[in-house]
């Protein structure tokens, strides 16, 4: 059986046209993948940067209650200048 060229092109696009068409959920399925992998590295990424700043201000944190030690734990010296009580003479 022979068949005109110009029926033979029709064929031969709808066979292209079909294997394209069955290829494309395929392409649609690793583009979504790649998708989601993308957005995950992402987050992945975020929830990291999120997590040093947390640590970074904790470390901050830390850092100014060690240079509040010293003054909390020096001693205080008392302000002796202060009169010391005396009762009242005793009526004799």
């Amino acid at each position: 059986m022979r068949l005109p060229v110009r029926h033979m092109t029709v064929l031969m696009v709808a066979a292209a046209l079909a294997a394209t068409l069955a290829a494309a959920p395929a392409f649609a399925d690793e583009t979504l993948a790649r998708e989601a992998e993308r957005a995950r590295q992402s987050r992945t990424q975020r929830d990291l940067e999120r997590s040093r700043d947390m640590q970074e201000d904790q470390h901050q944190e830390w850092m100014r209650g060690q240079r509040d030690i010293p003054r909390l734990i020096t001693p205080n010296t008392p302000n002796l200048n202060v009169p010391i009580y005396t009762s009242p003479p005793r009526l004799q």
